[in-house]
C-alpha cells in the first residue's frame, strides 16, 4: 500500500495552516517579515562618538506573493474549485476591505494587520492563475489605549479550525481518487 507525504512526521509540515487574510484562503509562493528595534542615533557637535537610543519595537510589516490557481474539482471551498475566480473576487474584496483583520501565513501564528497596498496580477499564457503581491502592516495599539487582552489563543484555534477544513477536503479527494483508480483498474 502506497503512502503519502502526510505519513511522513516532519513537525513544520504537520503543524501548517492554510494562509488567510479576512478568511479568505490563499497559497503563499513566498512570504516575510520585517521587524526590529526603532532606533534613533544623536549625534553631537566635536563629540566622536554618537548615542543610539532605543524607542521601542518596530512596527511589523509582511510582504507575501500569493497565488490561486484553478483546482481540477470542486470542493465546496472556494480556493479549490474549478473556477479559480470566485477566490480571486474574494481575495480582493477582503484586501480592499477597510480596517483591521486577521492575516494567517503557512508557518506563523496569525496577526491582526492591516493591508495598505496590493497588487494582483494574471497572464494570458497562465490560464486559471492569478498572483497576489500584498503588503501588510502590525494593527497594533492607539497610544490612547491600553493594550488588548490576548486573543492569540482564539486567533489559533480559528486557524486550527480552518486547517481541519482545508485537511477534511483532501483526504475526502484521496479516497475519491482510490476509489476511481481501483474501479478503472477492475475494468
Amino acid at each position: 500500500m502506497a503512502g503519502t507525504i502526510r505519513d511522513i512526521k516532519i513537525p513544520w509540515r504537520d503543524e501548517l495552516l492554510p494562509a488567510s487574510f479576512r478568511g479568505q484562503m490563499f497559497h503563499v509562493e513566498t512570504g516575510s517579515k520585517e521587524s526590529g528595534r526603532a532606533v534613533v542615533v544623536h549625534e553631537f557637535p566635536k563629540r566622536d562618538f554618537p548615542y543610539a537610543e532605543d524607542m521601542g519595537r518596530r512596527t511589523m510589516e509582511f510582504s507575501v506573493r500569493g497565488y490561486i490557481i484553478t483546482f481540477p474539482v470542486d470542493t465546496g471551498v472556494s480556493l479549490y474549485s474549478r473556477d479559480y475566480r470566485i477566490a480571486r473576487d474574494a481575495l480582493i474584496t477582503a484586501l480592499e476591505q477597510a480596517g483591521p483583520a486577521v492575516l494567517q501565513l503557512p508557518t506563523m501564528k496569525p496577526f491582526m494587520v492591516m493591508c495598505p497596498q496590493y497588487r494582483w496580477s494574471e497572464e494570458e499564457r497562465a490560464g486559471g492563475f492569478c498572483t497576489f503581491d500584498m503588503s501588510f502592516v502590525e494593527y497594533g495599539v492607539a497610544p490612547s489605549a491600553s493594550p488588548p487582552a490576548s486573543t492569540e489563543q482564539n486567533l489559533g484555534q480559528a486557524s486550527e479550525a480552518l486547517r481541519q477544513n482545508v485537511l477534511r477536503v483532501m483526504s475526502g479527494l484521496e479516497q475519491q481518487t482510490a476509489a476511481a483508480a481501483k474501479a478503472a483498474a477492475r475494468q
